[in-house]
């Protein structure tokens, strides 16, 4: 399996996880994960591939990478990318998630 079948593979993944827990915004929920948690490398070999008829996405994998087109970085739409500043949370702990 190729680089890009990975990142297919893995775009896919994440858009059906988000499809499943919320369908009305799993397309924007799935761009946030691609945005905040993909290597800039990651994000321009899956842009390039959907630039170039992005075969063996799936919809929301599609609009999501789409998205990446516009340099802008996203306000976060998961708890997973909400990050926390030293001194903040439960006991003054930073999260796992930055």
């Amino acid at each position: 399996m190729s680089t890009l079948d990975k990142l297919v593979y893995m775009a896919n993944q994440i858009a059906r996880e988000f499809a499943g827990q919320r369908p009305r915004d799993a397309a924007d929920a799935t761009w946030d994960h691609l945005w905040h948690f993909w290597d800039p490398r990651m994000r321009q070999m899956i842009l390039a591939h959907h630039e170039a008829g992005g075969a063996g996405l799936s919809d929301i994998a599609r609009a999501a990478v789409a998205r990446l087109a516009v340099p802008i970085e996203p306000a976060p739409r998961t708890k997973a990318t909400e990050f926390n500043h030293p001194g903040e949370g439960e006991s003054g702990a930073m999260s796992d998630a930055g």
